[in-house]
């Protein structure tokens, strides 16, 4: 369930535009990223759909990092929420890099408008996807302040 009288309709939305605004330093990341294997060409046949394949895996992990840290107030712990989105990810990019293979290697389209369509297209089906299994509200809540409290102790034992 993604709403509820504890999370209301404005608490999902404002937890969405966290997600946007650190998904701006994943898809910096992942471009940079994208466009530097790209200019490489991993595979001459599918140049956009490679590079968008590696660079998709490497940032997938900064992207967990950030958002458990900073998006979604959830106390699920740090392996469950990996693997869970890892599993996630795993889908998007087997879909998303078909996708980028077809517009971009296949039909020809520019692989920088195919990657702005992917990254859109898969970014807010991430968001609910992450929200409803890796980060469940059923695991209950915890505040950025107190996940960072919690990471102090840790360090102090």
């Amino acid at each position: 369930m993604l709403v509820s009288e504890d999370y209301p309709w404005g608490k999902l939305l404002r937890e969405y535009a966290t997600y946007c605004a650190v998904g701006c330093i994943n898809v910096a990341v992942f471009f940079v990223i994208y466009d530097w294997l790209y200019g490489m060409v991993l595979i001459e046949q599918y140049r956009a759909a490679s590079a968008w394949a590696v660079a998709y895996f490497i940032s997938s992990w900064q992207a967990h990092f950030l958002h458990r840290w900073l998006t979604f107030e959830s106390p699920t712990g740090y392996t469950k929420s990996l693997y869970v989105m890892l599993l996630i990810y795993t889908v998007l990019w087997a879909i998303s890099t078909t996708t980028i293979a077809y517009f971009s290697d296949t039909l020809g389209y520019n692989h920088l408008y195919t990657w702005a369509a992917n990254t859109a297209a898969f970014g807010f089906l991430a968001f609910l996807a992450l929200r409803t299994f890796a980060f469940p509200l059923s695991d209950g809540r915890i505040s950025r302040k107190e996940r960072l409290e919690e990471y102090k102790e840790r360090r102090r034992s």
